[in-house]
């Protein structure tokens, strides 16, 4: 009793493994909340959005490039500061 040999297209290997599929980003609404330690109402409070928006774009809905480049500036400005404190600190010292 010989082994019938299988042989399948690229297309049912890559669907079968784990080598396609790329691991999913962080959504950028949970991500900047964390990153700042807000809740998602302070974050539509500080950037101007509608909490309905910013609950959407939570939930999956597409972010717009504009707000994905709001939450990035926010969070540069935000290490800005922080940055910005730690060095005042230590012109005290």
């Amino acid at each position: 009793m010989g082994r019938k040999k299988t042989i399948k297209t690229i297309d049912e290997v890559l669907e079968n493994s784990k080598i396609d599929q790329q691991p999913q980003e962080e959504n950028l609404v949970k991500k900047t909340c964390r990153e700042l330690g807000i809740t998602q109402k302070e974050l539509a409070e500080k950037t101007g959005f509608s909490e309905n928006a910013i609950s959407k774009w939570n939930l999956g809905s597409k972010i717009p490039l504009s707000a994905e480049r709001f939450f990035k500036v926010l969070y540069e400005n935000y290490e800005y500061n922080k940055l910005k404190s730690q060095i005042l600190k230590l012109q005290v010292i």
